[in-house]
């Protein structure tokens, strides 16, 4: 299993940019796990994740991370 840490900032959550990447992920045959996430209070403020991608193969990885 190959493996690679990915992070996420700003309006992750209203754009939906982050069930976005998580579908991509899932539909590309890997998994994640949501390592960290700081989801911001106001409008205004941003959010972060940290998420562990793995694969099957480090070609299948290169192609979903890169």
């Amino acid at each position: 299993m190959y493996s690679e840490t990915i992070e996420l900032r700003g309006h992750i959550i209203d754009s939906l940019i982050l069930p976005k990447v998580l579908d991509q992920i899932l539909t590309h045959g890997a998994n994640f796990k949501i390592t960290e996430i700081k989801i911001g209070k106001k409008r205004a403020d941003q959010s972060f994740a940290r998420i562990d991608v793995s694969a099957e193969t480090g070609e299948a990885l290169d192609e979903l991370i890169l």
